[in-house]
């Protein structure tokens, strides 16, 4: 596998920038990790796109502590899944894709990591006891949509930005 610097570059900003972010205290269910992995899934070849998010929640759960198996394995699984659902979105990335892909991120991460609660006994298993914790569940997805909506439009806009700044630059360069 040959992997460029450049994109070596981006993995390495985008699991720093995902780490220094998340450690930012924040209310639960709004966080970057989502924004993370849009931005992974964009700008990284697809064999490296999950790793800015599972670094981010890895050294972030390293240092905060650790807490149950199967709440951590749902919850690196809802990451990884959240990566790999938006990839096809956003190979072009506009306030439309950015935002489908918004939602779809948050929507795999609720369905997938909301089996936490169902996994370690909080609920019964039954169908009831499912309706009831996805529904419970409901302001979380909310909130993920919310922040990957802030933080992913952020920096997909700062990136477009600089794009612009930079192609305005090389054409007043080109005209003198």
């Amino acid at each position: 596998m040959n992997i460029s610097v450049r994109s070596l570059l981006i993995l390495a900003g985008l699991s720093l920038l995902g780490v220094v972010t998340h450690m930012v205290p924040h209310e639960m269910g709004v966080s970057t990790v989502g924004a993370v992995s849009m931005l992974g899934a964009a700008y990284l070849p697809r064999s490296l796109i999950v790793i800015p998010a599972l670094v981010t929640v890895l050294i972030v759960d390293t240092i905060n502590g650790f807490y149950a198996a199967p709440a951590m394995g749902f919850v690196y699984l809802a990451h990884l899944a959240g990566v790999l659902a938006v990839r096809p979105f956003l190979s072009s990335t506009s306030v439309r894709t950015v935002a489908l892909a918004s939602a779809v991120n948050a929507l795999v991460f609720y369905l997938i990591s909301h089996l936490t609660p169902m996994a370690m006994g909080f609920y019964p298993a039954t169908v009831e006891g499912w309706v009831s914790c996805y529904v419970n569940g409901l302001p979380f997805l909310w909130r993920g949509i919310f922040a990957n909506l802030v933080f992913g439009g952020a920096a997909f806009s700062a990136i477009w930005l600089v794009g612009e700044v930079r192609a305005r630059r090389l054409f007043a360069t080109q005209r003198n």
